[in-house]
């Protein structure tokens, strides 16, 4: 594979789970519908959105933690979907996750030195190189190697998420899913870590699908968006595109709800909540949507307008 080729490719990728079942019919409840994007080498790529969007589902597809229904995952020119058994072990070594909660993803009866060794006793590593790399990690990671020795309950939150992104970059991987690495932490802890991975993409060229519901965030370190409502992308383009000028109701009223730099900035939020039906086959958006008109009750494509695409007539 040519390194201009992109890193992933996600084609109309869907997940669905059944919510209830009769004699004679299956309901189902759309995770993931029909999405597509690409993230490149040595990019990041960020999904925003509300709880229950379907953020965290294409981050599990993505690292086949759970089955896709439709759709193709191509990374590195291979379908993920259709690897062999050898290919699947050299996919987990290029794909890693850094995932919310350190206190939860870190064991706590092993120390720092033993977590980040696991990956590589698993791809059977020769002790010699496993004690260079975990030196090398917890170093990349921002701590120094007297952190090793101690155990998860030992540290702050910031220093456990700190060895969560070590244990993720041990193995040199080409993609990490970092699944909301910063929501736990404290405001100046999230820069310090925002900052890291923003480091790491550029000294170890590694790509991120960076997924959060805080727009804050993703403005800081993305190069792309994808906004992400009830499984379906609202609007995705360049970070500064959709920061500075939305194009989709939705993301005008995720924009609207960020704090402002000031208190006297400060306005009254106008954002509808659930005011119309929610209608089988209108825009997914149609039943919150303050500009909706009668055309919505016929759900749009996602189309290119204006530099990017968008999930919208009116646009």
């Amino acid at each position: 594979m040519e390194n201009n080729e992109p890193l992933l490719i996600v084609q109309n990728l869907s997940k669905r789970y059944l919510i209830k079942k009769t004699l004679f019919k299956k309901e189902f409840f759309k995770a993931v519908d029909r999405v597509s994007f690409i993230i490149d080498r040595n990019q990041i790529v960020s999904i925003v959105g509300e709880s229950g969007s379907g953020k965290s589902t294409i981050g599990k597809l993505i690292l086949k933690l759970i089955q896709a229904d439709e759709g193709k995952i191509i990374f590195k020119g291979k379908n993920i979907l259709e690897l062999s058994r050898k290919e699947e072990k050299k996919f987990r070594k290029d794909t890693s996750v850094i995932f919310q909660d350190p206190r939860t993803s870190l064991n706590p009866r092993l120390k720092v030195r033993e977590i980040l060794e696991e990956p590589l006793l698993v791809h059977n590593f020769p002790k010699e190189e496993r004690e260079k790399k975990v030196k090398k990690a917890i170093v990349n990671a921002g701590l120094d190697e007297t952190f090793l020795d101690r155990y998860p309950l030992e540290l702050s939150g910031g220093q456990r998420q700190r060895v969560a992104i070590a244990r993720a970059i041990i193995l040199e991987p080409d993609l990490i899913v970092a699944d909301e690495p910063t929501s736990a932490l404290d405001v100046t802890v999230q820069l310090q870590i925002i900052n890291l991975i923003k480091e790491l993409k550029f000294s170890k060229n590694i790509s991120f699908l960076f997924i959060s519901h805080d727009l804050n965030v993703v403005g800081l370190l993305s190069d792309f968006i994808i906004v992400l409502y009830r499984g379906k992308i609202m609007e995705k383009g360049r970070t500064s595109d959709i920061i500075k000028n939305p194009l989709h109701p939705y993301t005008k009223i995720l924009i609207e709800s960020l704090p402002p730099d000031h208190p006297s900035k400060r306005k009254p939020l106008d954002i509808p909540l659930a005011f119309r039906e929610d209608l089988k086959g209108a825009c997914v958006f149609y039943h919150r949507c303050p500009v909706a008109q009668e055309i919505c009750k016929k759900e749009p494509s996602l189309e290119y307008k204006k530099g990017r695409e968008v999930y919208c007539y009116f646009v």
